[in-house]
């Protein structure tokens, strides 16, 4: 497999241990702009911003912080950062700016905080029942999947003060390993939830009529979860830990698609799926505990990126074409996405949180291609060169 390296990268202090998915990229402050937020088991969250390499904005004594996310959980048409601890502690914050100019600390304003139930591992934002607001949803380490929406207290249109509002509740048979979506023709997404041995569960929250609850209001169902075994019978170890990644954005049969799935488990293997389909599937020698997507050409399809504890790096194309980029620390934190060096700019970016309190994010990680490809060919397709060939 060819090794690419990436060299323009920044380095932030961070001290602390950082839990797999208390790490998220996105615009924090609404600014058009894309920040990283990172929170520790001790506690702390800090937003890193631009090319600073100590924290633009902090908050501490938040618990042990397991889940950081960025979105519109108000539906308020504007990001909050919602931080959620083991403890079940869950932190929604705002950005107040206390000066106009971007290199000098900020401030993050406490919106609202709310006891949730506790052990939550993995969280993620998103309209769940197709009706136009965001919903969150919450794995637990309990076998307990649950969905909560923002409810305001008051009619007022300018004052979101409210609390996060149950609204389903699903126990599975087996562990929680993570979540994601996946579009659906028929409307609401599917949720993806991660089983053991390289399987998954997809189901969807459909709405309810008027009237259907007793007091007359509207809501939505959980349709009955459906269980994709893929190449469970193969596995070597069909209890091994999985993590799941849904809406890739690709071609199939000459068809663009924007729900492929991808599937990594814990003992090196790694598929793409389209539903029960298995697309392709390779085995690395290392253990793969998180995966992602980014479009590492810039031609409009998604390249599924897993990376294991060690710092390996696996990019894989939807032809099954690979490369792999080698970190040189044990990770305890690994994602991937947009991220702004500059104002008004975004690039793409890999960030691994180690161990020993840093956090590196690596930016203009594009590459050419993922073809190899032969020297003498490529010369003759330049005529001007086909002569010194010969």
């Amino acid at each position: 497999m060819r090794a690419v390296s990436f060299v323009s990268q920044l380095e932030f202090e961070f001290k602390g241990n950082v839990s797999k998915c208390a790490m998220s990229l996105g615009d924090v402050d609404n600014d058009n702009d894309y920040e990283l937020v990172v929170g520790n088991l001790q506690g702390d969250l800090a937003v890193f911003k631009g090319q600073q390499c100590h924290p633009w904005a902090e908050k501490h004594n938040l618990g042990m912080i397991m889940v950081v996310v960025i979105g519109d959980v108000l539906n308020e048409g504007k990001n909050s950062t919602v931080c959620i601890s083991g403890e079940g502690l869950c932190h929604i914050f705002g950005m107040k700016s206390d000066s106009l100019l971007d290199n000098e600390k900020q401030s993050l304003q406490l919106f609202h905080t709310q006891r949730l139930p506790a052990n939550t591992k993995v969280a993620l934002l998103a309209d769940v029942d197709n009706d136009g607001e965001v919903e969150l949803v919450l794995g637990l380490t309990d076998h307990v999947l649950r969905t909560y929406r923002w409810v305001r207290i008051n009619q007022n249109p300018n004052d979101f003060t409210g609390k996060l509002v149950g609204l389903h509740k699903l126990e599975l048979a087996d562990q929680i390993s993570s979540i994601s979506l996946n579009p659906s023709t028929e409307g609401s997404p599917y949720i993806l939830i991660a089983q053991s041995g390289g399987t998954y569960i997809h189901f969807q929250c459909c709405d309810e009529q008027a009237g259907e609850f007793s007091d007359g209001s509207s809501g939505s169902k959980l349709t009955t979860p459906i269980h994709h075994p893929l190449a469970s019978s193969r596995m070597r170890n069909p209890n091994i830990s999985s993590e799941i990644l849904g809406g890739i954005r690709g071609t199939r049969n000459g068809e663009t698609k924007d729900s492929l799935i991808a599937v990594a488990t814990l003992d090196g293997t790694l598929m793409l799926v389209d539903g029960d389909d298995i697309l392709w599937s390779f085995q690395v020698d290392h253990q793969l505990f998180t995966i992602t997507k980014l479009d590492l050409l810039g031609d409009g399809e998604e390249e599924v990126i897993a990376c294991a504890w060690d710092g390996q790096t696996y990019m894989v194309n939807q032809q099954r074409q690979s490369v792999r980029f080698q970190f040189e620390e044990p990770v305890s934190a690994f994602t991937s996405g947009k991220y702004s060096i500059t104002p008004g700019t975004c690039t793409p970016a890999l960030v691994y949180a180690t161990f020993s309190d840093r956090v590196h994010l690596y930016y203009d990680v594009c590459l050419p291609s993922f073809k190899i490809n032969n020297f003498l060919t490529a010369m003759e397709q330049h005529p001007e060169s086909s002569d010194l060939l010969s």
